[in-house]
């Protein structure tokens, strides 16, 4: 464990303000504004909470500048009559010690083509695009920031401009190094007109776009040698947004190593004489690991914060082991980037919903709740209603807790899962409302003998496992019993099932150096389409790169002696030869169970694998913190 208590709590100036600590919450849409880019209590709520880590810098994520704007629930930075609004976001960040910070993106044009806007945009226009920047700055300031952030990496305008990839101009804008640069040295001049040194200039920067045909870390750093007189802070990433192969890189998924971004980071941190920050996947762990080092002067990161808002403090009080970890599973960035809704967390229920549960107080005094099964939902609901002062009695018919997350976490790759599902374990373990029956088999008798005020089912699902020829014969494994090493399999494995388990068993195997196939029902095209998009993209990167190769849109007929034989579109069979054939096609719900548990008391609620909504790791936590919160 890292010494939390040296350079990285240390203070850092940027500009003329000067920053608590050396971690800054990186910006992230939230999409809880009203339509209008006005504020509202939720938005209000959600930026308390993330200021109460006491980073060194909140920063206000996807703020539009444009007079014009297209509307989604993001800040507005061109109506002067919002400024009282923002101005209270500033000072709700500034409760906490931390500068206030907000970047500044023209949404219409981010959204737009990089060639139309860099090559086909008038001088008239980009004139209007710099003034634009210049008043939202002043709005800012008029707001009680302290900093604005410039997005110019990721393919955002300052970059589409600066790149070759999208900027193909014969004018002073484009063409040559001095020319590309061009757009980002007036904009930033234009700003510093408009606030002087009043606020502090951030700039973000892709130092490499990781496409055959865009910058790479050399033009780039030189980029950075021309406008760092002009800001505070360089801000270091990689990659583009428009481009979905690169997104796992943007927002590394739990398959990608952390600290993407740092080799990079170094680079510049070598070669400037501003402060370096640096994003990509980090934790405190790592991060006070880099800024000792002197890697970097600051280290920014966002969903280490909405999975516990509190994680800066209790590291700095020497509480690391109460943090709840972050899973990496994306399902933050799934919500707002892909989908544009209001911003959530697979771990922790509150963010995004703060609202939702201040101030909620129990509707009948303290109560004795019996959770039966021990899964992520069930221990989510037991430790809030644990937290709440009931009295809760876990029954596990296994010798451990944790259910279908112990083989989810089981990969060498799932390690920030398995820290996840560590915590979530102890934390139960070891609290004081709570009573854990290991290897307890949860009979309708056994809950009456505890005489519960209320019952949560959560009693898990079975595996979906057809009868095949060779089904006895050691030919068929369950993946389950695969990824938990209760099964063995040969040199040369089949996966049935495409969905997330199949296709992380399939990677743990084929980096164990074994020939892998994983067939499906679906098109290849489909593979995926229901989950988060970015962590979906990086495993099949990484599936790719193992070697591990689809067969799409056939059917498992049966499993011989020899293999599999499946079935394609035209009725024809194949025998597809292997060692072992690794069943992955989901689970059922025991409903006979679930229905003979039902009824023993009133107040009884269904959630995890049960449930209307299904088992993810996100549903079950949700429901198992909101059904808690209502007891």
């Amino acid at each position: 464990m890292m010494d939390y208590h040296k350079k990285l709590f240390q203070p850092i100036q940027i500009g003329r303000h000067k920053a608590q600590n050396r971690i800054e919450i990186a910006p992230a849409g939230a999409f809880l504004n009203n339509p209008d880019g006005s504020g509202n209590e939720k938005f209000r709520a959600y930026m308390k909470d993330i200021s109460r880590s006491g980073a060194g810098i909140v920063t206000v994520g996807v703020s539009d500048i444009n007079k014009q704007p297209l509307g989604g629930k993001v800040p507005w930075l061109a109506n002067p009559g919002l400024i009282s609004e923002y101005a209270e976001i500033t000072e709700i960040i500034h409760l906490y010690g931390c500068l206030a910070s907000i970047e500044l993106v023209p949404v219409r044009q981010m959204l737009s083509p990089g060639f139309a806007v860099a090559t086909q945009s008038s001088k008239e226009e980009i004139r209007e695009l710099i003034d634009e920047y210049a008043k939202a700055a002043d709005f800012c300031l008029k707001a009680g920031f302290d900093m604005i952030m410039i997005h110019g990496g990721h393919g955002n305008v300052p970059g589409m401009f600066f790149s070759e990839k999208y900027n193909k101009r014969n004018d002073e804008y484009g063409g040559s190094f001095e020319n590309r640069c061009r757009f980002g040295e007036e904009l930033l001049n234009a700003v510093r007109r408009e606030v002087g040194d009043k606020l502090a200039i951030e700039y973000r920067i892709s130092a490499e776009e990781l496409t055959a045909d865009g910058m790479g870390i050399e033009e780039t750093l030189n980029y950075a040698k021309k406008i760092q007189d002009k800001i505070d802070l360089l801000h270091i990433s990689r990659g583009l947004l428009e481009e979905d192969s690169l997104l796992p890189y943007i927002f590394s998924p739990v398959y990608f190593p952390r600290g993407l971004n740092l080799e990079a980071a170094k680079v510049f941190k070598k070669e400037l004489s501003i402060p370096v920050s640096v994003v990509g996947g980090f934790n405190l762990d790592l991060a006070a690991e880099v800024v000792e080092q002197g890697d970097v002067d600051m280290v920014a990161m966002m969903r280490n914060m909405l999975a516990d808002p509190l994680s800066i403090r209790k590291a700095k009080a020497g509480n690391s082991a109460d943090i709840r970890p972050c899973v990496r599973c994306n399902t933050c960035i799934n919500q707002t980037h892909s989908k544009m809704l209001g911003i959530c967390c697979a771990v922790n229920p509150e963010i995004g919903r703060e609202t939702w549960y201040s101030g909620i107080q129990s509707k009948t005094g303290k109560k004795k709740v019996v959770m039966v099964g021990g899964g992520p939902g069930n221990l989510e609901a037991a430790r809030t209603a644990a937290d709440r002062g009931h009295q809760v009695v876990i029954l596990e018919k296994e010798k451990e807790l944790g259910g279908a997350l112990r083989m989810a976490s089981a990969a060498e790759f799932k390690a920030d899962l398995k820290k996840y599902l560590d915590w979530s374990v102890n934390t139960v373990m070891n609290h004081k409302n709570i009573r854990v029956c290991l290897n307890t088999n949860a009979t309708a008798n056994v809950i009456r003998g505890e005489n519960p005020d209320a019952v949560f089912l959560g009693i898990g699902s079975k595996p979906v496992i057809p009868a095949f020829t060779a089904g006895k014969s050691g030919k068929v494994v369950w993946v389950g019993d695969v990824e938990l090493k209760k099964a063995e399999t040969g040199s040369d494995v089949i996966v049935v099932g495409a969905g997330f388990t199949g296709m992380e068993a399939a990677l743990a195997l084929a980096r164990e150096g074994k020939k892998v196939r994983i067939i499906d029902m679906i098109p290849e095209s489909r593979i995926g389409a229901d989950g988060v998009h970015i962590s979906i993209i990086g495993l099949k990167k990484l599936l790719l790169k193992a070697g591990v190769t689809f067969i799409c849109e056939v059917k498992l007929e049966d499993v011989t002696a020899e293999g599999a034989i499946i079935s394609r579109k035209d009725i024809s069979r194949e025998l597809l030869t292997c060692d072992t054939v690794v069943l992955s096609l989901g689970v059922h719900t025991d409903e006979k169970e679930v229905e003979a548990l039902s009824h023993l008391v009133e107040e009884t609620y269904i959630l995890g694998d049960c449930s209307v909504k299904g088992g993810t790791l996100y549903n079950a936590v949700k429901m198992g913190h909101a059904l808690a919160m209502d007891l």
